[in-house]
């Protein structure tokens, strides 16, 4: 005998009878939010400049998910098609576009831009982060993407209207895909919640002091040849921020975001 086994032709056809009948409700179901969405659009209009961008409700959205996932589908496979579902609902409400640098790891970006907002939302680059802040700010709807990390230029001075909205990626997962760390900047919205992470910019330090627990720097650079400005991400408030960095410094809030969530060990 060669062990091997032969599969019944009726219990197949079931199975795939059961995998048609799921994929048709998930369309029907798609169909219908997008029906919910057209009754939305006209009790509150379509508005421009971000307004249906919603990232504290979309955070809820994803923690959701994530408690409710089981079984061996991976849950960042779940976030993935999640999240094509959320920008594509989103852009019907208020079409936008997203904006990446082009002075960094462009491949990284373009993977990140598209796991989290999809291939419906148009991409474009920008040659720099400043140039992706300077976007974001001159006003149209517009998001813009910048990597963490090691900077040449402090692209976070060149806030103003726009802040920090989102960091990516939410789910911190082990060898995930998209994992490159980035941070979402939006102009003004229409319904902004406080972030449960607040970040700030900092500058005035000569020399990066000893950081404290309970603050984070996430990026840093010098300009003016002699001085350092940081990026900082803290659940505390302004003035502790002054009093763990030093006096005559410079701090300005910027934004924030959600916590990024983790899955339980």
């Amino acid at each position: 005998m060669s062990g091997i086994v032969t599969a019944d032709p009726s219990r197949l056809a079931e199975l795939r009878a059961k995998i048609d009948a799921i994929d048709e409700s998930v369309h029907r179901l798609l169909m219908q939010r997008a029906t919910v969405i057209d009754e939305l659009i006209e009790v509150k209009g379509t508005a421009r400049n971000g307004a249906a961008f919603r990232p504290g409700r979309e955070a809820d959205m994803m923690r959701r998910l994530a408690r409710r996932h089981e079984g061996h589908l991976p849950l960042t496979a779940m976030e993935h098609l999640w999240r094509e579902i959320i920008s594509t609902f989103t852009a019907l409400q208020a079409p936008f576009e997203v904006v990446i640098a082009g002075d960094g790891d462009r491949v990284a970006s373009a993977d990140t831009a598209r796991f989290y907002f999809g291939f419906s939302v148009p991409l474009s680059i920008a040659a720099s982060s400043q140039a992706v802040v300077a976007s974001i700010e001159a006003g149209g709807d517009k998001l813009g993407i910048l990597p963490i990390g090691a900077t040449g230029h402090p692209w976070w001075q060149g806030l103003g209207s726009a802040q920090i909205v989102a960091r990516l990626p939410f789910f911190d997962e082990p060898d995930r895909p998209a994992a490159t760390p980035a941070l979402v900047i939006a102009p003004p919205l229409a319904d902004p919640v406080s972030p449960e992470i607040a970040c700030f910019s900092v500058d005035g330090l000569t020399a990066l002091p000893q950081i404290p627990d309970g603050l984070t720097v996430i990026a840093e650079a010098r300009y003016c040849t002699d001085r350092i400005s940081v990026l900082v991400a803290t659940e505390k408030d302004e003035a502790s921020v002054a009093a763990a960095l030093g006096p005559g410094l410079d701090i300005r809030s910027i934004g924030g975001y959600a916590a990024p969530f983790r899955s339980p060990s």
